[in-house]
């Protein structure tokens, strides 16, 4: 049967409002695709390694090395080790396997860290108005090291010996980010290094 041409236009009129709702929600979809892909979202900011490969090799009259750490626990209290990039005991561990260099056949160096922990202070912030328009100061993070480096012969009997200690403090603001706080951290853990280094490289230019 024939259809009127009033059936085929109402026909004609549904497939024209089908087609433009779904050619439409394509371009819907496209625009959503491209504003999230516009959407730029703010770098992830990489910290540095902390190394030593920068500084030369100390040449050791043993053997071997090895790294016995005599650390007290600093899972408890306000010991915040585990918060840091590097903690110092990480970062003594890396020294030595950086700078020490085993360079005889006989004999074994032992290096003996008996301390190595940072150690957090809340500091006492103004309160009231004069708080509310002052960035204070709200915490201080000390951190500490203590080596012994032995050498001993093939009876284990000690040789000779170094030592050296190292302690380091900064304080942040409140207002800190959290990568604000893992750079100041990192710098910490830096600076006391350097001084650990100059002080243990003198006593074994001495004793060795």
């Amino acid at each position: 049967m024939t259809k009127s041409w009033q059936e085929r236009s109402i026909q004609e009129l549904f497939l024209y409002k089908g087609k433009a709702m779904k050619n439409g929600l394509i371009v819907f979809v496209c625009i959503l695709g491209l504003s999230g892909c516009m959407q730029h979202k703010a770098p992830l900011q990489v910290l540095p390694e902390l190394t030593f490969q920068h500084l030369a090799p100390i040449a050791l009259n043993a053997a071997q090395v090895e790294i016995v750490d005599k650390t007290p626990s600093t899972l408890s209290g306000n010991y915040v080790d585990h918060m840091l990039p590097t903690s110092p005991k990480e970062a003594v561990k890396r020294w030595t396997a950086d700078r020490l260099v085993p360079s005889a056949q006989n004999g074994r160096a032992r290096v003996i860290i008996e301390e190595a922990s940072v150690v957090e202070e809340k500091l006492v912030k103004k309160t009231g108005l004069t708080g509310m328009f002052t960035t204070d100061q709200s915490e201080k993070y000390t951190a500490k090291v203590k080596v012994r480096i032995e050498l001993l012969d093939d009876m284990s009997n000690v040789t000779a010996f170094a030592g050296a200690k190292a302690s380091r403090f900064v304080t942040l603001a409140e207002d800190y980010s959290l990568h604000q706080r893992e750079k100041a951290w990192l710098e910490l853990v830096e600076k006391l290094m350097a001084d650990f280094d100059k002080v243990i490289i003198a006593q074994m230019n001495k004793h060795f």
